[in-house]
């Protein structure tokens, strides 16, 4: 169980101190053409190749987080050479790294099925009737006595023979989930669990429920918001339910400044979900939440969350899809909370070139209990996306107006621009304020970034300076350090997505 020094996040870019990964397991390897649209997947990956990449990205985080783990992840690598995923890296191994500020989800799992059978006859019930199998796999399952092997399977969905080989299927695979952002979402000392907007991300929800519940928030669960349908849903009709449909996912929601929130309404999160959110944010006085901003850009896979558009670099500085920072739709009046849903219904073009933004306010206690309304704010001076995350800088930061700085995707020059938008160069993880995390692969973003005094560096290349005495994390200051992701971009999320902060250091 963490608590609430351990568990609180107040902006993007505060020191990082507690985060929440997942590292490409067997499922993966599993993923085949004919499931790509399904599965959410555009290509193959080669695992081997992508747990390589997977391990400098821990590796990484653990220099920044908990340095301790080094020497022992050095050993490992160095005793298993010819191993793509060292045992040091295996969450389900005895000699798992177990680091308690670079946390996996899978080592949580176990965790939870390993301290309670109760509990982990309930997980089990859960999964299986979601999934929809048999009683007699239910029972397989519930013979599982190894928790580290039980955790495998409700991840994988791979059920092992005996000797330890390719088994089963009893379960469709979770390729996805290495993007943990999108699982939940820290606000302050809450959490916000997601609601997956397609099926093959569903187990992830329900897992990370009873992860949230039954550890992380254990002794407090009041701080777990949970997002859900109406209970009358089901007597809607088909029309009328995906009209209503309730989803939200973690790579839509930031928790961009202390007390202001940004939520995408995009092709995963959807208005219902939205309106449920606002609600929920603002009645609970202890989210600390004042303001909210929402911002609906094309239902497009290229853009599925507005993490992929833009992400927080520095409290002065973004980096930004330029092609969603020109046109912008503002609300025309102060029309009542009530008519949101309208406003969210009309399409925006998916030609990237239009994003529409509405910001609503915490009113007073009365207010609220009078109305269930809230006050949108119809600024003038926000003329677009790039208007909204300069503003941002300016209020929430107290940045000069003129020292603003906005880093444009393919340094805004066609076609590198979508072409590196595609490979995440907007969808980059801050380690600390101007320290940020991303793919090799986007050279002309790397431009930008240098243009703004910003340091490029290789992960590999920093691994060694530190190891040399050359450099410490905390020197490292201005900079972008570089993955390798031949096959870690192949998935379709970056440094953001794979990444849930629990706890930042307050700005």
């Amino acid at each position: 169980m963490l608590t609430d020094n351990l568990i609180n996040v107040t902006s993007e870019i505060g020191t990082l101190k507690r985060l929440l990964i997942h590292s490409p397991d067997g499922g993966i390897g599993k993923v085949v053409p004919s499931k790509f649209k399904e599965w959410l997947y555009d290509d193959t990956v080669h695992i081997a190749q992508m747990r390589r990449e997977y391990n400098e990205y821990i590796k990484l985080l653990l220099y920044f987080l908990d340095p301790g783990k080094i020497e022992y992840i050095n050993a490992f690598e160095e005793k298993q050479k010819d191993k793509a995923q060292p045992d040091c890296y295996k969450p389900g191994h005895p000699d798992y790294f177990n680091s308690d500020k670079v946390l996996d989800v899978q080592h949580l799992l176990y965790r939870v099925l390993q301290n309670n059978d109760v509990l982990r006859r309930r997980i089990i019930a859960a999964v299986c009737a979601w999934e929809g199998v048999s009683f007699a796999t239910e029972r397989k399952l519930d013979a599982i006595q190894d928790a580290a092997v039980l955790t495998n399977v409700l991840i994988t969905g791979v059920l092992k023979s005996a000797e330890g080989n390719w088994g089963e299927f009893v379960f469709a695979p979770l390729p996805n989930l290495i993007f943990t952002r999108d699982i939940g979402i820290v606000i302050n000392n809450h959490i916000l669990l997601s609601n997956a907007a397609t099926a093959a991300r569903e187990r992830e929800s329900l897992l990370m429920k009873f992860i949230s519940f039954y550890h992380l928030f254990e002794k407090d669960r009041g701080k777990v918001i949970e997002i859900s349908e109406s209970s009358d849903f089901f007597l809607l009709d088909e029309k009328e339910q995906q009209y209503y449909k309730t989803s939200v996912e973690g790579g839509d929601v930031m928790m961009i400044a202390p007390k202001h929130l940004l939520i995408g309404c995009s092709e995963r999160t959807t208005p219902s979900a939205i309106d449920e959110i606002i609600h929920s944010v603002f009645r609970n006085s202890e989210t600390g939440i004042e303001k909210i901003s929402v911002i609906k850009i094309p239902k497009s896979r290229a853009i599925m969350h507005i993490d992929t558009v833009f992400t927080h670099v520095r409290k002065d500085t973004w980096v930004l899809f330029g092609k969603m920072s020109e046109q912008v739709t503002q609300a025309k009046n102060d029309q009542q909370y009530s008519y949101y849903l309208h406003f969210l219904d009309k399409e925006v073009p998916a030609d990237y070139e239009t994003a529409e933004i509405l910001r609503f306010y915490k009113p007073l206690k009365d207010v609220y209990e009078a109305s269930k309304n809230y006050r949108q704010d119809i600024s003038y001076t926000i003329k677009g996306l790039e208007g909204l995350l300069r503003s941002i800088s300016i209020e929430d930061y107290g940045v000069p107006e003129d020292e603003v700085k906005i880093i444009y995707s393919g340094n805004n020059v066609f076609p590198y621009d979508e072409r590196e938008q595609w490979t995440d160069s907007c969808n980059l993880l801050a380690l600390k304020d101007g320290v940020v995390v991303g793919y090799d692969r986007n050279d002309e973003t790397f431009k930008g970034f240098q243009a703004k005094g910003f340091n490029i560096i290789r992960a590999s290349e920093l691994f060694k300076k530190f190891e040399n005495k050359e450099l410490t994390p905390a020197q490292v200051t201005n900079t972008l350090i570089l993955l390798p992701s031949a096959e870690l971009s192949r998935a379709r999320g970056g440094a953001h997505c794979m990444s849930m902060p629990l706890l930042r250091a307050k700005i």
